[in-house]
């Protein structure tokens, strides 16, 4: 059930706030965010603060059954615990890369966990835990965590990014996440911005990815120098016993390396030339840049907010701001959270 339509994202967030003691009882729900490396859960409260925390490894499980056995009892821990804390918890919300089936709670497959193919991860988990359970991308809960508790506050329309190895997106349209019909939508890294560009990991040549995603950007620099190109890198990287990162290549920029900074500016150019032409479609209020690429704060927001302004309608480039996101390694589990408030929980405050 979709959340109610209401004036503003504060409306919206206020509305979701009213749950916390209705009836004299603290609402809350299970997020869960699960990674390649790790599964993280946390008990938050429709404020998007988190009660109690844990994680554990992924590959410390064997296979799907190990795994799921895992989620299932930690859910179950947390569900004690919360009770004995005077909490009533509203469901369980998770976010799984890949693609995902919102509508039924399917995987269709993990990228980096094996053994998931085709998993009815709502059915299974709603039959175990006895609780209510909603299932979407791990980048589009990002984006409704940062929506409603984080730097999209006060905004309806946002486009939330997260720049890491690759780049994940999510929209959030009129207060809603924007999944599509087939939830294959907010696909920014792969808007193809250059048809006889670098290859990309999708296959196609041009994608933004292939020039903004963490991977590329380390593959390119490592082309430029191999190829001669005059820089401090070269010199960090023979004394140094350092391995080539954005971080080294940052700190590289902010002492005054010209090399360094041209790759920077490019890579904000290139993001900014994609997110012009999203400006121009959808005329997001606000664009939320996170992950580890974002960390490097002016170096990537100073080009990427300039060729928006040079690229986008002038209206459309405005109306914008492109903002760091605020909840960090906490987005995951808080979004999770965020998507049973924003099924369930505004259906009840009501």
């Amino acid at each position: 059930m979709t959340p109610p339509r209401v004036s503003s994202a504060e409306g919206g967030l206020i509305a979701l706030q009213s749950l916390e003691t209705r009836g004299g009882v603290k609402k809350a729900a299970i997020g869960v965010d699960i990674g390649g490396t790790s599964v993280k859960l946390g008990l938050v409260n429709p404020r998007g603060q988190v009660a109690l925390r844990d994680s554990f490894l992924t590959g410390h499980t064997p296979g799907r059954a190990g795994l799921l056995n895992l989620l299932v009892s930690h859910i179950r821990r947390f569900g004690k615990e919360a009770a004995r804390s005077g909490f009533k918890v509203l469901g369980v919300g998770i976010g799984a890369p890949g693609p995902i089936d919102v509508r039924k709670g399917l995987v269709h497959f993990f990228p980096n966990i094996p053994g998931w193919r085709n998993t009815p991860l709502k059915k299974i988990l709603q039959s175990r835990t006895h609780l209510p359970v909603w299932v979407d991308n791990d980048a589009g809960v990002m984006a409704l965590a940062e929506y409603f508790f984080g730097a999209g506050r006060g905004s309806r329309n946002v486009i939330a990014l997260t720049l890491g190895t690759g780049i994940g997106g999510g929209l959030v349209i009129d207060g809603k996440l924007f999944s599509g019909p087939a939830f294959s939508a907010a696909e920014v890294g792969h808007i193809i911005i250059n048809e006889k560009g670098r290859l990309c990991a999708c296959g196609n040549r041009g994608c933004v990815e292939a020039y903004v995603g963490g991977r590329s950007f380390i593959r390119e620099v490592k082309a430029r120098l191999k190829k001669g190109a005059k820089s401090v890198l070269s010199s960090w990287l023979r004394t140094r016993n350092t391995a080539l990162t954005p971080l080294l290549v940052a700190q590289a920029a902010r002492r005054g390396d010209p090399f360094s900074k041209k790759i920077w500016r490019e890579t904000g150019e290139h993001l900014g030339t994609a997110l012009a032409g999203l400006c121009n479609v959808l005329n997001p209020e606000k664009i939320i840049l996170g992950g580890g690429m974002a960390g490097n704060g002016r170096l990537i927001f100073g080009p990427v907010i300039a060729t928006i302004r040079k690229k986008a309608f002038p209206i459309a480039a405005r109306s914008v701001k492109v903002v760091p996101a605020k909840l960090g390694v906490d987005a995951g589990l808080v979004g999770a959270a965020a998507l049973v408030f924003s099924n369930k929980g505004t259906r009840e405050a009501r």
